[in-house]
């Protein structure tokens, strides 16, 4: 038996709300970034054209992450000279 969220409804939860738990599902998402009225206006060109920006999104943001993540320095070893 299929859950009341599950694919088929278009209430599949997206990852990135913002942390506030809203639960924004990826319809109203792509609803909002293209200025679509209501689900019944999604077409597959503007699915996979959301994919594709968010790939993009997550790349540049794990690139940036990267960059901006503190350089620790390791503890000495015992015999290391100070």
């Amino acid at each position: 038996m299929e859950s009341p969220n599950g694919p088929g409804n278009g209430s599949d939860r997206h990852p990135d709300d913002g942390g506030q738990g809203q639960g924004v599902s990826v319809v109203q998402l792509i609803c909002r970034a293209y200025g679509l009225a209501d689900a019944s206006e999604i077409t597959v060109e503007h699915i996979n054209r959301y994919v594709t920006e968010r790939r993009l999104i997550e790349e540049h943001t794990h690139h940036i992450r990267g960059r901006l993540r503190p350089r620790i320095p390791r503890p000495r070893a015992a015999g290391d000279a100070a």
